[in-house]
């Protein structure tokens, strides 16, 4: 686990655990000043590198291309290649990818959706309206994929539940705690998670996580177990040590001396 000390300027901010979590991934790293600056903004070329060190690979979907504004010698000239044959991110008119740009939380949600390919379920505008008080802020090539993304769990907006702010430049800290909830590691308090459900069980456990699949981890009596969203115990609570499920699987220690 990496140290919480690590960086001088997290620890009071509300994305403090997905920057620890993407930290100790090597998904984002801090500053030589002992740094990490959650607050700053994310260039398209930075999200690009972020993209291509989180995410699974995917296959190429389109064929490459020489943007003029990135060198092969660019120092992301590989990650962004990579996102834009990946369907990630996209060029602007004239074969320009603008690298040092601010990316926008709608370019980096988008980006997302399409790159994983989430579909949206319904209708786009009812879920938008749905969610998001902002919702007439939301550009129109992006309302499918902001939409889809809604629906698969994965926006974070700190912190009012109900305001997606698309237009604002998205900070290392929320992209911190998008990239984890992509990768399903709870680390953000589903006050700030529009579109997923929410599950009220009454309190019996020592600890609980939130819910990051069907399953979500609790403690009772010094042993780690998993609940169901009824509050039902799947797997009993007999290990000394147990992680969040990802990808349909879970590490778990169980002590049997």
């Amino acid at each position: 686990m990496l140290n919480e000390s690590i960086f001088s300027d997290i620890q009071n901010h509300w994305a403090k655990t997905s920057i620890l979590a993407a930290g100790e991934r090597n998904i984002l790293k801090g500053y030589p000043d002992g740094t990490f600056r959650p607050d700053a903004s994310v260039t398209r070329a930075e999200f690009a590198a972020i993209i291509y060190t989180a995410l699974p690979k995917q296959s190429s979907s389109r064929p490459g291309i020489n943007f003029i504004d990135v060198p092969a010698n660019h120092w992301a000239a590989k990650a962004i290649a990579s996102a834009y044959q990946t369907n990630y991110l996209s060029g602007y008119p004239n074969r320009a990818f603008k690298p040092s740009q601010s990316i926008p939380r709608v370019q980096a949600l988008t980006a997302l959706a399409s790159g994983l390919g989430y579909g949206i379920k319904g209708d786009a505008i009812a879920t938008l309206k749905k969610y998001y008080t902002d919702f007439g802020q939301i550009p129109s090539y992006a309302m499918n994929a902001i939409a889809a993304a809604t629906q698969q769990g994965i926006v974070v907006n700190y912190p009012d539940i109900r305001r997606l702010q698309p237009n604002t430049n998205a900070t290392r800290g929320e992209i911190a705690a998008l990239i984890c909830r992509v990768l399903k590691i709870p680390t953000i308090s589903s006050q700030y998670i529009p579109g997923i459900e929410l599950f009220v069980i009454p309190p019996q456990f020592d600890a609980a996580d939130p819910f990051g699949s069907e399953l979500a981890r609790v403690q009772k009596d010094n042993k780690w177990g998993y609940i169901d969203k009824t509050g039902k115990f799947i797997i009993p609570p007999k290990f000394d040590e147990a992680h969040s499920f990802s990808a349909g699987l879970a590490i778990v220690r169980e002590n049997t001396a």
